[in-house]
């Protein structure tokens, strides 16, 4: 048994909404719609739900390395009345013509047919000098924190926005080796312009694909298992990892849902700002150990010191250390930070 051909090939993944960078205004002189570009995404109440009517920072994860499917890119030409009736490369393009005159279809055109491999001549085209035709990227990506399994769509007509999408991949994939599965975040920016009608400066507000931790940490990140990257919806009661439900663990929601709040401080931790973190209670000395004034504000100078804390305090071994903590690089002062943190939670409450 074979596949059906023409339809078993066309994969896609599932779109869950758009989010725009723009909106509808009215003309009060005559009465059409323009788009009128923003500062800000513009998003449905999902998302708005978990950043706000106006943000300008997204959490995103590149879902595939293929970017034909998260970020294709193409001359187009759209039609109000047919949508998409051109899609070009430079070199060779689709087009919807007019059976009876051969030109681009439009409004009154009564028969159809879509003609493959016309000359596309990109900015020397008639159709991309009269403004009917543009560059446009179609950008698919994962929101971790939003409801929902599936891609959110951006279009964007920006030059700019495009570029600064490409090098920022190209800059990932030279280090890790791919781009996909790592946790991302899109912002939209005001950047300085010339103006392409009267060679003017101009400020538009221009995507960008931003890894904003450390080189360390994006390798680090890059190493890690797609489990540990993606991340549970805000409002998700079970635990993300079976590593929760040891006999370690309470099964309290509340708690399940304190450490998935790790989880995303971990991976974004713009997000957590200083003196907002819930710390845990200090533990309740342990027999036969020592009990410091409070364990929060130890600090380690290595892995070794983490290690002996872990065993003097708590009796832990170092395989049940390397279990806890297997997430965290031990080598990073920040991390050990963390990983502290979640001992604390784990073992500090026994």
């Amino acid at each position: 048994m074979t596949p059906i051909a023409g339809l078993s090939e066309q994969k896609r993944l599932p779109r869950l909404g758009k989010i725009h960078l723009g909106v509808k205004k009215k003309s009060p002189r005559t009465g059409g719609e323009y788009p009128c570009a923003t500062d800000y995404f513009v998003c449905p109440p999902e998302v708005a739900k978990i950043y706000g009517d106006k943000p300008k920072r997204l959490d995103v994860i590149v879902p595939v390395e293929d970017e034909e499917i998260w970020a294709s890119q193409y001359y187009r030409q759209y039609s109000r009345s047919r949508g998409l009736v051109c899609k070009g490369d430079g070199i060779t393009c689709r087009r919807m013509v007019d059976i009876e005159t051969g030109d681009v279809a439009g409004k009154s055109t009564k028969e159809i047919a879509w003609k493959e491999g016309c000359e596309c001549e990109g900015r020397s085209c008639p159709d991309y000098i009269g403004k009917a035709c543009q560059e446009v990227m179609n950008l698919q990506v994962l929101l971790p924190k939003v409801p929902g399994l599936g891609v959110w769509q951006i279009d964007t007509g920006s030059v700019h926005s495009i570029m600064n999408i490409n090098n920022c991949a190209t800059m990932i994939r030279a280090m890790c080796g791919r781009v996909s599965w790592i946790p991302l975040t899109l912002t939209l920016e005001p950047t300085e312009v010339n103006n392409p009608d009267d060679g003017k400066k101009k400020t538009v507000y221009c995507m960008h694909l931003k890894y904003e931790r450390s080189a360390e940490s994006l390798l680090t990140d890059s190493e890690k298992p797609r489990l540990q990257m993606l991340l549970s919806s805000p409002a998700d009661d079970e635990a993300p990892d079976d590593r929760l439900l040891s006999t370690h663990t309470s099964e309290k929601t509340e708690e399940l849902t304190g450490r998935v709040q790790d989880d995303i401080a971990d991976l974004w931790p713009e997000d957590v700002k200083p003196g907002n973190a819930v710390k845990p209670p200090s533990p309740a000395p342990t027999q036969g150990s020592e009990q410091p004034p409070d364990l929060l504000s130890l600090e380690f100078k290595n892995a070794g010191e983490f290690k002996t804390a872990c065993n003097k305090y708590f009796k832990l071994s170092s395989s049940q250390i390397d279990a806890e903590v297997s997430m965290y690089d031990l080598s990073n002062a920040n991390q050990r930070k963390k990983a502290w943190e979640e001992i604390l939670a784990v073992y500090g409450k026994n």
